[in-house]
């Protein structure tokens, strides 16, 4: 049966203009917020027809059409850009504008890559067709990253509009697997260093918080994801040989059971030894979250959290203390009805949650010499993906720039010492270039980001090109 793929028939066209540069002045940010007000119907349909542009995470000839499209906004807006192929997979798109003398340049991050819509028949509206209803736009990718990139380029295009050259030098890498692990991102960033050269590191991705502000995160979890592997016999056996023949599924159990205790503690030797405990100001930021037990609670549909934290304890337990988790898990017969069988096979997805100063390497290394000396040698370890812990100061430049700008057009933002997600997002670039980093986002909450009807709404979209404008601004006073 044919699948439905209505996104199929709609053609995308870039939909961009070219600014009028106004003379050099020192205007005053409310000029610039009132020309994005008379742009928003303009920057609006360009967002539309970017969401109408198919870019489903690893089907690399639409990604490969995508990351021109991407690249035409770009120097449609001012930047000069390039589709850089770093490997066989994505490639990055690069968008820069030099900084005028005497100013800092921040590097920019977002992704152009979006997660695929299926099922498509539980769709609202085609979700490659941008339509706009109530003030939101429905589409693939609206939030998650399309609204949030073009609020980068939107800023910077409105900056320039109004005060002749931007406030500070940009350099926007837009990525094309970020929906799949960022995995060609390390190796860009190593082999294109020189080029990417900035003061300090800022993504756009997500949506605010639930109460309304901005989240600013200053860090991030790192990630070692592995999948455990043990092989029986060379097919499935009866299960009569049961008292005979090695059972890989209960080899996968002990081995399992061998690495976390019911108390939630991981088992492994060395594993806590390296942790960095939260700082004074981290614990000052934590309790200053709007943190509520029962609403994250009643949203996960649980009567508690592990261990019985709640409050302050449970901010802690989920931002700076490792965590490990059973992903997944396949072997023998799992249909309806009795199927007597010993299965040749057994395998298990896990993911260890890390933070400062663990490292992959290092987990994946304890691991190894764990079951090794336990006596499971049989079982391999194969690495499916890695992420690096980030951390930046709260005194950083950029933070108090993101937190200004939150300040004047949202309220007082969330300021997250790190986010219990990994990614390879603001933090994690400022880490890996020795500068700060943060990552905030201008999504609307609820915004349904991999989900069916993804939306974005008007008013956040064209609020959140006044917050990266904001942003931008401040940072380039700060020296």
């Amino acid at each position: 049966m044919a699948v439905y793929r209505p996104w199929l028939s709609v053609k995308a066209t870039p939909v961009y203009w070219v600014p009028t540069v106004a003379s050099p002045a020192t205007a005053a940010l409310d000029a610039v917020y009132n020309y994005v007000d008379t742009q928003a119907d303009r920057f609006v349909e360009e967002l539309r027809a970017f969401v109408r542009q198919p870019s489903r995470t690893g089907y690399l000839d639409e990604l490969r059409v995508a990351a021109e499209y991407v690249s035409t906004l770009g120097r449609a807006a001012g930047w000069s850009a390039e589709v850089i192929d770093v490997d066989e997979l994505a490639p990055i798109v690069l968008l820069e504008r030099p900084a005028p003398p005497g100013r800092p340049t921040v590097l920019l991050y977002s992704h152009y890559d979006v997660i695929s819509p299926e099922p498509v028949h539980e769709w609202t509206y085609p979700p490659f067709s941008a339509e706009l209803v109530n003030g939101r736009i429905f589409g693939r990718g609206a939030t998650d990253a399309k609204a949030n990139v073009l609020a980068l380029v939107k800023g910077i295009e409105s900056l320039v509009a109004v005060r002749g050259e931007a406030p500070c030098g940009v350099k926007l890498i837009l990525d094309g697997e970020e929906e799949r692990g960022s995995s060609n991102l390390p190796a860009f960033v190593d082999g294109w260093r020189d080029r990417i050269t900035a003061d300090a590191a800022l993504s756009f991705d997500g949506g605010i918080d639930a109460s309304g502000v901005p989240k600013i995160g200053l860090g991030t979890s790192g990630m070692l994801y592995v999948e455990l592997d043990v092989r029986g016999a060379k097919k499935e056996l009866h299960s009569g040989g049961a008292r005979l023949y090695l059972n890989p599924a209960w080899r996968l159990t002990w081995a399992l059971a061998s690495i976390k205790g019911p108390d939630e503690r991981v088992l492994i030797d060395g594993f806590y030894e390296s942790i960095v405990p939260p700082t004074e100001q981290d614990r000052e930021l934590m309790a200053a979250m709007p943190w509520n037990d029962e609403r994250q609670l009643a949203e996960a549909g649980l009567p508690g959290f592990l261990t019985g934290v709640r409050g302050l304890a449970a901010v802690e337990r989920l931002l700076f203390q490792p965590g490990l988790a059973i992903c997944g898990v396949s072997s023998g017969f799992t249909g309806d009805g009795p199927k007597a069988v010993i299965p040749s096979r057994a395998m298990a997805k896990l993911e260890f949650r890390i933070v400062p100063d663990q490292t992959p390497e290092g987990v994946l290394e304890q691991l190894r010499s764990h079951l090794d000396r336990l006596g499971f040698v049989d079982v391999e370890v194969r690495t499916l993906a890695t992420v690096e812990t980030a951390k930046t100061s709260p005194d950083a430049g950029i933070v108090n720039a993101a937190r200004e700008a939150a300040r004047e057009l949202y309220g007082e933002p969330m300021l997250k010492p790190t986010e219990e997600y990994a990614g390879r997002q603001g933090a994690w670039l400022g880490t890996r270039l020795g500068i700060p980093g943060v990552q905030t986002g201008v999504g609307p909450p609820g915004h349904r980001g991999h989900a069916t009807d993804e939306f974005v709404t008007v008013e956040h979209y064209v609020k959140g090109i006044k917050f990266a404008a904001g942003i931008l601004d401040r940072f380039g006073d700060s020296r």
